[in-house]
C-alpha cells in the first residue's frame, strides 16, 4: 500500500509582504488543498509559517479532515500554535519537537522557530536517531548548504551540529524543509534533503541577490511505498 502525504509550507497568511507582491495567500492555500483532496490525500505535514498569529484559528480549522504534523518555521510562535494543534507525541511545554514511526520509516520534527536549534532538542535528537529504520526529518530551515545567497542570509544557526549528528548514523536521512521558497534536491553522504516551494511567493536560485516572483506557488507531495520513497512538485 502505498502512503501518500501532501508537504505544504510558507503560505504566510495575511503577512503584508505577500500583499505586497501580488499574492492572495489565503487563495493560494484554498487551492492547494483542493488540489489534495482531488487526489485522495488525507495526510498533511506542514513545514512552518503559517502568517499572521490571527491567522492560526482559520489555518487549523481548514486542516480539521487531516491528519497533521506540524514543524514551526521562524513566522510562527509556540505559544500560538500550540492553541489549535494538538499532537499526543509532543510533550515539552516551550517547542515543538516530537516523533513517530511506522513499521519502515521514523517522522522525526524539529522546531527551529527561533532560528536555532535548542540543545534541548540537539540532545532529543541524538537519542530520536537511534533506530533500525530510515528516517524523514521534518524541518522549517534546511540543514544541508545551498548555493543561492538566500542560504547565505537566512541559514539556521548552528545548523552544523545537527548535520554532523546526521553525518554520525549509519541510518539513511532524508530532510523535508521550506524556508527558502524554492525547489532545491540534493544529497551529502547519508543524508538526501529536499527543499519544497512555497505555498504563497518564491525566490530565485541565485547567488548575487534575492528576486522574488509571486506568479508561482505549490507544494509537494511525498509517497511512502513499504521503505522507499518518491517525491514530485505541483505547481500552480
Amino acid at each position: 500500500m502505498i502512503k501518500k502525504i501532501a508537504y505544504i509550507t510558507d503560505v504566510h497568511i495575511d503577512e503584508e509582504f505577500p500583499k505586497s507582491v501580488g499574492v492572495d495567500s489565503r487563495q493560494n492555500w484554498k487551492t492547494i488543498l483542493k488540489d489534495v483532496a482531488s487526489r485522495n490525500i488525507d495526510e498533511v505535514i506542514y513545514g512552518g509559517d503559517i502568517g499572521e498569529k490571527s491567522s492560526n484559528s482559520w489555518f487549523f480549522e481548514t486542516l480539521q479532515d487531516y491528519k497533521l504534523s506540524i514543524s514551526l518555521g521562524n513566522h510562527d510562535d509556540f505559544s500560538e500554535v500550540i492553541q489549535h494543534y494538538k499532537n499526543d507525541a509532543h510533550t515539552d511545554s516551550k517547542e515543538l519537537f516530537y516523533s513517530w514511526e511506522n513499521e519502515f520509516f521514523k517522522f522525526v520534527f524539529l522546531d527551529s522557530s527561533t532560528e536555532v536549534i535548542s540543545d534541548t532538542q540537539l540532545i532529543w535528537l541524538h537519542n530520536e536517531l537511534i533506530t533500525s529504520k530510515k528516517i524523514l526529518l521534518y524541518i522549517h530551515h534546511p540543514i544541508v548548504p545551498i548555493p543561492a545567497i538566500i542560504d547565505k542570509k537566512f541559514a539556521l544557526q548552528g545548523r552544523e551540529k545537527i548535520q554532523n549528528l546526521l553525518e554520525q548514523t549509519a541510518n539513511d536521512i532524508t530532510i523535508f524543509c521550506g524556508h527558502y521558497h524554492m525547489e532545491d534536491h540534493r544529497s551529502y553522504k547519508n543524508i538526501t534533503q529536499y527543499i519544497t516551494p512555497a505555498a504563497s511567493y518564491q525566490v530565485e536560485k541565485d547567488l548575487k541577490e534575492i528576486k522574488v516572483h509571486s506568479s508561482t506557488f505549490g507544494y509537494r507531495i511525498i509517497e511512502l511505498h513499504k521503505d522507499q520513497i518518491h517525491t514530485e512538485v505541483v505547481l500552480f
